[in-house]
């Protein structure tokens, strides 16, 4: 079970969480990745059917040493709504995903909420010492929207609310893709057999 929290700050209060847990002296320098990472929403463009769902990836992408990450993801609470992920607990959550889940149990942080009044998502997640950094491809959130009514809704990652940080809570450069969906009636077809004789 993951302990939530609504943050305002979001972005400070993962920074100053960070800055807690993690010893500052005789870091070991970042090997520099080939490639800067990329933040992204798979599939870039979601189909949802009025009164059905479909669900998003929160993927990261050729990142080195990742320690923690947040997020604040936008969208249209005319047309979509987050389906709550865990029912048993209070308030409406997404899946966390497997790329920063600790080898210990437990021995992380995360921050989980969804608000479908706003069309806000806001997601954090930080592994504490002696957890190690994540490197190469992966999962970070799954979001499960329902369709709700005709049109389109961008899915947004905010720029101002995105980070990721190493174990020494540098800050790690990073491209972004946001998203979207299609909210669409679903038409269903009736294709008549046609048995020939012989």
């Amino acid at each position: 079970m993951f302990r939530t929290l609504l943050a305002p700050r979001l972005v400070a209060a993962l920074l100053f969480l960070l800055l807690l847990v993690v010893p500052q002296s005789g870091a070991a320098p970042l090997t520099p990745a080939t490639q800067m990472p990329l933040v992204h929403l798979s599939p870039a463009l979601a189909v949802v059917p009025v009164g059905e769902t479909a669900c998003v990836d929160l993927r990261v992408q050729d990142v080195q040493n990742l320690f923690g990450f947040s997020t604040d993801i936008i969208f249209d609470p005319s047309r979509l709504a987050v389906v709550d992920a865990d029912p048993a607990s209070a308030g409406i959550q997404i899946t966390v995903g497997p790329f920063l889940r600790p080898a210990t149990p437990g021995n992380w942080y995360v921050i989980n909420s969804a608000d479908n009044a706003r069309g806000l998502v806001r997601f954090a997640v930080t592994l504490f010492p002696p957890e190690t950094g994540h490197s190469g491809n992966g999962t970070l959130a799954t979001i499960c929207f329902r369709g709700l009514n005709r049109g389109h809704s961008a899915i947004t990652l905010s720029q101002s609310g995105t980070l990721l940080v190493d174990p020494q809570v540098s800050l790690i450069p990073f491209t972004m893709k946001s998203g979207g969906a299609f909210v669409g009636s679903v038409f269903r077809f009736r294709i008549p057999l046609v048995v020939r004789g012989r």
